[in-house]
């Protein structure tokens, strides 16, 4: 990609950014100022007195503030969940109260929930952005699984995310090629003792395999494991090419 490219799409990223901000502003504005009446009044037959007018104003602020250092700590990787949850806690009570003024309808009731739920969403997103933002920054970000392979082969693909999680591969394709490895490397084993090889083989021969379930990469044990099963292991015949076939990193 051309440094052109690049200055237009970081340009073009601005602008959505600017759109998406503007747009939560909108909502959040528009969430308040269709609760205020009906939150204010609520609070005046439940004898808050003075303190009605003041009432709606705080819980919108706290949800405000709260969401803004819990967006923060996410973006500096110290998320505080407890922020996080109160936030939705305040939301889910604006929401409560807004429908007491509609009680019994129930479309009124619904329809005081749409805005809240409107920001609530449009925040949730931002949150999940800048969380993966803030991984592939710190390279701590670890690819999931593709929705398709767990349709298609969900024993092996769950046994294959349990060895992501567990060991922190954190690159998908690395994962797909160590599971591609020990499948080769099952087959050749299964060539040369029959299908009995799992007691046939000798333990070094097993060893990799072992290895392999602790993250360990079997291009580096492999060899051995061969050497010790008598087989012979693939040779380079091309320059560039490894001795497991691929073209080096």
């Amino acid at each position: 990609m051309s440094a052109t490219q690049t200055a237009q799409l970081t340009r073009t990223h601005r602008i959505l950014i600017g759109v998406v901000i503007a747009g939560a502003a909108l909502i959040a504005a528009i969430g308040f100022t269709g609760s205020y009446t009906a939150v204010r009044e609520l609070a005046e037959k439940k004898g808050f007195g003075n303190f009605s007018a003041v009432f709606p104003i705080g819980i919108d602020a706290g949800i405000v503030v709260l969401l803004a250092l819990d967006l923060l700590l996410t973006w500096i990787r110290i998320p505080f969940p407890l922020l996080r949850q109160t936030a939705w806690l305040l939301t889910a009570a604006t929401i409560a109260f807004n429908g007491a003024a509609a009680w019994p309808d129930a479309l009124g009731v619904g329809m005081h929930a749409v805005i809240p739920l409107l920001f609530v969403v449009a925040v949730e997103a931002a949150r999940h952005a800048i969380g993966r933002i803030a991984d592939i920054t710190a390279d701590k970000h670890m690819e999931g699984v593709r929705l398709t392979r767990w349709l298609l082969a969900f024993p092996s693909t769950f046994r294959l995310w349990r060895r992501m999680k567990l060991w922190e591969l954190r690159s998908y394709d690395q994962v797909i090629q160590l599971e591609q490895d020990r499948l080769v490397y099952q087959a050749r084993l299964r060539a040369r003792y029959g299908r009995a090889w799992r007691r046939r083989a000798p333990v070094d021969a097993m060893m990799p395999l072992r290895l392999a379930r602790y993250g360990v990469p079997l291009a580096k044990t492999a060899p051995d494991g061969l050497a010790a099963a008598g087989i012979e292991a693939p040779v380079a015949t091309t320059a560039g090419v490894d001795a497991a076939g691929r073209p080096p990193a």
